[in-house]
């Protein structure tokens, strides 16, 4: 019994001396100091410089195979090979043209460390503009159609001296009146924003502030024009449908009040022959669900296009009814 002990034990010895060597082995091994670095008042359009130094601790050469931006605003350079206990960089750039307020930018870095195949490296800050719009650089339109829907911001230089701005472009001018308003004392704008919109809509887009010295200044507009009631989705998609089809595909349509007392649809008008359209008060007076259902028996063979009108009072919108019959 001692004497198979004695041989177990030598066996075990034996594979932990032969295992040892193996074990010892790190291979490469990235060690980043840091994987962020944070920008703090940011001129927009500057281009901004990250260097990420990091250590080989392992007792290979370290290999970076490709450094992967998450989008086409940052470039970057590395260093390929590191040889143990050798130091490197990895650089990312970017270009703050067009980016307003806060960012936060990342690339993956690709490595032959084991235990670190794929590396975030990230980038954060916030830009401050050549023009700063005193609520944030994203302004907001919201009324009912009938009263006027405007909206207001003061512009003014980042650092408190005077600003110049020679114009804006407009790009939904069809939809927009904007005006610009120098004050007295030179050192501030008033941004007027006015919507132009006949139907009830919602529309978004820049306008480009033109100032001396730079690029044009982004500010994002978003507008939300109501009528008394709203229609979602605006057109109903229906596929393939078999003419013989005994349950052909059913579609909902919901119509919410909006800036109306009460929902009340006066006319709900399509073409009776071909749809079925069944009404659901989600709540009364206030969210109506349509369900229609297309008749395939009676629906020519090829593509479809028909209209469902609902209307209240004065305001009415039609939904598309689209498909293809075979």
């Amino acid at each position: 019994m001692t004497r198979r002990l004695i041989l177990t034990a030598s066996l075990l010895l034996s594979f932990i001396l032969m295992a040892a060597p193996a074990l010892a082995l790190k291979g490469p091994k990235i060690a980043f100091d840091s994987r962020e670095v944070v920008f703090k008042d940011v001129v927009e359009g500057k281009e901004l410089t990250a260097v990420f130094h990091f250590t080989n601790t392992g007792d290979q050469n370290l290999i970076i195979d490709k450094v992967s931006p998450s989008c086409g605003c940052t470039a970057s350079r590395w260093d390929k090979v590191t040889a143990p206990g050798q130091k490197g960089t990895v650089t990312l750039l970017l270009d703050t043209t067009g980016i307003g307020g806060s960012f936060r930018k990342t690339a993956s870095v690709a490595t032959n460390d084991p235990s670190n195949p794929v590396i975030t490296l990230i980038m954060t800050g916030e830009t401050m503009g050549r023009i700063k719009v005193n609520n944030g650089r994203r302004v907001s339109l919201k009324g009912c159609l009938g009263a006027p829907i405007t909206a207001n911001a003061v512009l003014s230089d980042p650092k408190g001296g005077k600003l110049v701005i020679t114009g804006v472009e407009n790009p939904m001018s069809d939809y927009l009146d904007v005006k610009l308003t120098p004050s007295k004392d030179g050192k501030t704008y008033s941004l007027d924003l006015v919507s132009k919109a006949t139907e009830p809509m919602d529309f978004a887009g820049p306008l480009f502030l033109k100032a001396p010295g730079g690029p044009p200044v982004s500010v994002w507009v978003v507008a939300e024009v109501r009528g008394p009631f709203t229609v979602r989705p605006h057109e109903v998609m229906f596929g393939t449908i078999a003419q013989n089809n005994p349950k052909p595909p059913q579609r909902s349509v919901l119509v919410k009040k909006a800036c109306a007392d009460t929902l009340k649809a006066d006319l709900i008008d399509y073409n009776k022959k071909l749809f079925i359209v069944e009404r659901f008060w989600q709540k009364q007076g206030e969210e109506l669900l349509l369900v229609v259902t297309p008749i395939a028996e009676n629906l020519p063979v090829g593509p479809f296009n028909q209209d469902l009108l609902i209307q209240m009072g004065q305001r009415a919108f039609t939904v598309k009814l689209t498909g293809r019959i075979r």
